[in-house]
């Protein structure tokens, strides 16, 4: 369950652990650089009440918020200082994706591109990103969110045009952002919801034979995230379809954005049925 629009206090309600818990549903925990000094003593209360805690760095806006070549030294520096702070932590997700300004233009029909790493400058982000993951992975599983297109293309021309090193990274999963609400809700009217549930299929499929067991799917969404703006599921049931589809096409490591969305549409419970 990723949570990334929950304070800290509202995550560690007894009622959500107890939901989380009962249905053995790992927590993928937003980290911002504000919440550093929180987010230690937080896993140790969740993981002490029997959840399976990830965290999930985020550095400022300013900075492009997520794992890129461009953010590629602070995104490291941050990842290191919340793993110091929360050492328990099962596992470090990395979000690769684009800044997020760049994003916010592509989201609203802009056509700002940020300047292409050169190649040498891809090369060696991306060996950053390999050494990090490595000296991460001693102590827990590692993991990546990934934009959907990244599944479709061959070799790493996509990475790099994207400034998103995915493929060489050694981590234990890839998780494949095929938000079913997002491909119909910005595709203009082009797309319907069964043509979004195709495009899940595919993605399934696209992963599975890109990255074996270790693909993943991220499905949403469930209400807004980033740019507050997110197109949203119509209600549970879509949920429970996109999991099915994505079960049948193979694909059993499932993620839904986010427990946030769940609080604020409520009832929670009806939410956590259609994941779990």
């Amino acid at each position: 369950m990723w949570c990334e629009t929950l304070t800290y206090a509202e995550v560690a309600r007894p009622e959500l652990v107890a939901l989380l818990r009962g249905r053995a549903i790992e927590l993928l925990l937003a980290v911002r650089p504000w919440q550093l000094d929180e987010v230690g003593p937080l896993v140790e209360r969740l993981r002490g009440e029997g959840l399976v805690v990830a965290l999930w760095p985020m550095i400022d806006d300013r900075d492009g918020r997520w794992a890129s070549v461009t953010s590629a030294a602070a995104m490291i520096a941050f990842a290191d200082a919340v793993v110091a702070r929360a050492p328990g932590c099962d596992e470090l997700i990395l979000d690769l994706e684009p800044p997020l300004a760049t994003l916010a233009s592509w989201k609203d029909g802009g056509l700002r591109w940020p300047r292409l790493p050169s190649r040498a400058g891809y090369r060696a982000a991306r060996a950053a990103y390999v050494d990090a993951v490595t000296r991460w992975r001693v102590d827990r599983r590692v993991s990546t969110a990934l934009l959907p297109a990244l599944v479709a293309e061959r070799g790493e021309w996509l990475q790099w045009l994207f400034g998103t090193p995915a493929s060489a990274l050694p981590v234990d999963g890839h998780s494949v952002m095929a938000y079913t609400s997002l491909f119909e809700g910005w595709s203009r009217g082009v797309l319907a919801r069964r043509g979004a549930e195709a495009l899940l299929v595919a993605c399934a499929h696209l992963a599975r034979r890109r990255f074996g067991a270790r693909a993943g799917l991220s499905l949403g969404c469930v209400d807004t995230g980033a740019f507050g703006d997110e197109p949203a599921y119509r209600g549970p049931a879509e949920l429970a379809r996109d999991v099915a589809l994505a079960q049948r096409a193979g694909i059993d490591e499932l993620s839904i954005f986010d427990l946030g969305g769940m609080v604020r549409r409520g009832p929670v419970q009806r939410w956590v049925d259609a994941l779990a």
